[in-house]
């Protein structure tokens, strides 16, 4: 006899409970070997009602080791800024800390970036996130204000170094504070063309989450997004097992399960379309996405339809609606006897010839 998949029918909000018990009393009773898989499917969904998203704004040139849409976890290396040499031959002349205060303005046209001199003073509560007005001041001295109206996305430490050559010519440096070499370079300190002013700077990742990308004419901008784990299928737990009476008693009588899913009395196995579609969905079976080279507008709402590609691939459905500017559709297909709606794009529809 082989392992099969079934479902359990519980209380909703029980199901971590039910898998404890389930995984504790198989290994009580020594009933491992008719016992698989116990899995409660789960997926990462974007947690927009928290605000606590991380966002960094770096070069056009720096590295990037992330992809839109990939999921991080924090520590997770998001991107890397190159070392910074000199350009010309010289003499330093001034090192001066300062802070490098990036505005995006309303509407996220553009960017502005102004220097605050550390011994001006930074005003308390200068952080991303922040909205600013024309004379919003970014000192304690006032002297230092925005000139635009925005929202403060970055406050980075910065040490401002110049270096003039033998014709009094002056090339001043931004470099990050944190990989300045500053072991190395010191007011009065001769620089030769080529000698490395700073190491590379790395960006990690604050907390797990997904990442967004965003790039302007100036810079481009990586976002983390939290994110919170969402129920597939809220009350019911998935067991692959052999069906036998011990099994079913087993599972039957677990504090908090209702019944073994059913049609007529008779426990529904899952066919393999079933539980291919939960094992992808948690990401626990791979797929390859195929590339679509033309997509259908002329879906019709109630329309039955076929799913060519994703998790749900194989299964058909009947359209509940669509979102053309998205490129999405809600279809409603039929899993293990109940109806349930999932969202796919419209590359992953085709539809069904009579």
């Amino acid at each position: 006899m082989r392992k099969e998949w079934y479902v359990l029918q519980v209380y909703s909000g029980m199901e971590n409970k039910v898998k404890e018990t389930l995984e504790e009393r198989i290994k009580n009773l020594g009933y491992e070997k008719y016992f698989g898989k116990i899995i409660i499917p789960e997926v990462d969904e974007l947690n927009y009602s928290n605000k606590r998203v991380q966002k960094i704004y770096i070069e056009k040139e720096a590295q990037i080791f992330v992809k839109k849409g990939n999921d991080v976890k924090k520590g997770d290396i998001l991107a890397k800024e190159p070392e910074i040499f000199a350009k010309t031959a010289g003499k330093i002349v001034d090192i001066k800390n300062f802070r490098k205060i990036l505005v995006e303005t309303e509407g996220k046209k553009y960017s502005k970036t102004f220097l605050i001199p550390e011994s001006a003073g930074l005003l308390a509560g200068l952080k991303a996130g922040k909205k600013v007005r024309a004379d919003t001041p970014f000192s304690k001295n006032l002297e230092y204000k925005s000139d635009v109206d925005g929202e403060i996305v970055s406050v980075e430490k910065v040490k401002r170094v110049v270096i003039e050559n033998e014709s009094k010519e002056k090339d001043i440096y931004l470099l990050p504070r944190e990989t300045f070499i500053h072991e190395r370079f010191k007011v009065g300190s001769n620089v030769r063309i080529g000698d490395k002013l700073c190491e590379p700077k790395e960006y990690k990742a604050k907390f797990s989450g997904r990442i967004d990308i965003r790039e302007t004419p100036f810079h481009k901008e990586i976002k983390i997004i939290k994110t919170k784990k969402k129920n597939l299928f809220p009350g019911y737990v998935f067991v692959e097992m052999m069906y036998t009476k011990e099994t079913e008693e087993l599972v039957s009588n677990l504090p908090y399960v209702s019944t073994i899913l059913n049609i007529g009395g008779k426990p529904v196995k899952l066919n393999k379309n079933e539980i291919r579609v939960v094992l992808r969905l948690m990401g626990e079976e791979a797929y390859q996405k195929r590339q679509v080279k033309e997509i259908r507008t002329d879906f019709e709402v109630g329309e039955h339809v076929k799913i060519i590609n994703g998790p749900f691939e194989y299964f058909t459905g009947k359209i509940k609606d669509y979102d053309l500017e998205k490129q999405e559709v809600q279809v409603v297909v039929t899993m293990f006897g109940r109806e349930t709606t999932v969202t796919l794009s419209l590359g992953e529809i085709e539809k069904i010839i009579e």
